[in-house]
């Protein structure tokens, strides 16, 4: 009687373990479909082109931006200055804290100001 019972419980197993198997399988398949799917193709001798001219304009714009003076804004008085410039003057102002700290607060409300809101006409 015993060796019935394993019988049966065997049979049940069987197909659930065949399943599990299936599935898995199925899963796997269609990682690996979606994988392909999704995979950009490999760059080719004209897309490289194109990247390297992007990153030269980039960095030739860079190094104007960190180098060369320039206007920011014009309306605002903000430029551009050059990087060992920035940084004799930012020494320079350092030197009493004090002051340059009162003088850093009003160029950033300077740069900051927004024009006065205009009032709500359903006030």
């Amino acid at each position: 009687m015993n060796h019935g019972a394993q019988d049966q419980e065997g049979r049940r197993i069987w197909p659930v373990a065949v399943a599990v198997v299936v599935a898995s399988l199925i899963f796997v398949a269609l990682v690996w479909k979606m994988k392909q799917y999704t995979q950009a193709p490999p760059p080719d001798e004209a897309r490289k082109v194109e990247r390297a001219k992007a990153l030269a304009e980039l960095r030739a714009a860079e190094a104007v931006s960190l180098n060369e003076p320039g206007w920011i804004d014009p309306t605002k008085g903000l430029v551009r200055l050059p990087i060992t410039e920035a940084m004799k003057l930012a020494e320079r102002d350092w030197r009493d804290p004090a002051r340059a700290r009162a003088n850093l607060i009003e160029r950033v409300e300077k740069a900051t100001a927004r024009p006065p809101e205009q009032p709500s006409p359903f006030e």
